[in-house]
């Protein structure tokens, strides 16, 4: 190792098995890092008896792997953050540098640490946490830390704010956008195939996200009704994603409505790119979001997207998108009216978008992530 170089062990575990929006961020990040000669990144996870092995044979960069193959990640919680073992010792590692990317950190360490703080939403709406003791978790890594990371300017207002930590503590680390996969061109045998698997109609309004109540689904349905109340044709709604919480009265909005609206429920990674092109409209008026990736994906799929005036969207949308108030039906319906009726906003708004997706990269993310770590 280089005089200068520093050991940094990145917590790897979100990445690895069936990822959610924080593995995949993880992924993207390490891959960068892993092209970068400045530092000695070491991946550390658990991985109980090999259960993660497969995975691990995909994985495409050269970097040292710390692994505790003797127990369970519930038992790495509980002895790492409720008994206080050292995690240098369960994962037998002793880095300059800790970086923990899922809220969390572990109580006792040797060495700087770092915590990714995606979104205050344990605060803002606990009622979406399962584990009202993961709360006090997430407060603890706020707190003791050395540094924080976060993924828009609106996430980290909002840390401030509800959390009281000192701005001055935390940085901004976007997450990027992989522009040359949204640009290929799909044939229409590929484009059909698609469409079989998730039996999706000719011609749709399209939202792509966790079905829940903060993504205010059942406002994004009504306006759609409304719309067709007052126009003829063959417009659908497809409502792609799994489930998240709360979801009944959304499911029986759909239920009810079933000639017209289409739910897939959970969507391959890379099916997400076609399902996008297949559409119309994307359509995201979120009541909170840390950063609001899908808005950015169609965006980069060439997508016109309706989204929402607060939080973090306006930050990642640019002037490239319809923002509307997400809890005003009628902004919405307005918001398709305009898209759907007019020709040459549309197309001005596709390239608009595109244009704004490609402000954000995985490789300059990982230039910042850098500085950070050479700062600390």
């Amino acid at each position: 190792m280089g005089e200068d170089m520093k050991k940094i062990s990145l917590e790897y575990q979100w990445a690895i098995g069936k990822k959610t929006g924080v593995g995949w961020y993880i992924y993207n990040i390490v891959k960068e890092l892993s092209k970068s000669s400045e530092n000695k990144y070491i991946l550390e996870f658990v991985n109980f008896f090999g259960k993660y092995n497969s995975d691990l044979e995909k994985i495409n960069y050269n970097l040292e792997m710390k692994q505790n193959k003797f127990i369970t990640y519930k038992v790495y919680d509980f002895l790492a953050k409720k008994i206080n073992l050292s995690h240098n010792m369960l994962m037998r590692s002793n880095s300059d540098i800790y970086h923990f990317f899922n809220f969390t950190i572990p109580s006792n360490i040797k060495g700087k640490v770092i915590v990714t703080i995606y979104d205050t939403v344990f605060i803002t709406a606990p009622e979406t946490m399962g584990n009202k003791k993961r709360i006090e978790d997430y407060i603890y890594g706020a707190e003791k830390s050395d540094l924080i990371i976060t993924i828009s300017e609106s996430a980290k207002m909002d840390i401030v704010e509800n959390l009281g930590i000192n701005e001055d503590k935390i940085k901004i680390v976007t997450p990027g956008i992989d522009i040359e996969s949204y640009s290929k061109e799909y044939s229409i045998e590929e484009l059909n195939t698609i469409k079989d698997r998730y039996q999706l109609p000719d011609n749709y309004i399209l939202y792509l996200g966790t079905v829940e109540p903060r993504k205010n689904i059942e406002r994004i349905i009504k306006a759609f009704l409304y719309y067709k109340k007052n126009h003829n044709g063959d417009l659908k709604l497809v409502i792609a994603g799994g489930m998240g919480w709360n979801y009944k009265n959304i499911i029986d909005l759909i239920e009810s409505n079933s000639e017209d609206i289409i739910l897939t429920g959970y969507v391959r990674e890379e099916d997400k790119i076609p399902i996008y092109k297949l559409s119309k409209v994307f359509v995201f008026p979120s009541l909170y979001e840390g950063f609001g990736m899908p808005v950015l994906e169609a965006m980069a799929s060439g997508i016109p997207v309706i989204t929402s005036n607060v939080s973090s969207l306006p930050e990642v949308a640019g002037d490239a998108a319809i923002k509307v108030d997400p809890l005003n039906e009628i902004e919405i319906f307005n918001a398709y009216e305009k898209i759907l009726l007019d020709s040459n906003l549309r197309e001005k708004m596709i390239q608009a978008g595109y244009q704004q997706s490609k402000k954000y990269s995985w490789r300059e993310s990982a230039i910042k992530l850098e500085k950070i770590y050479r700062d600390l």
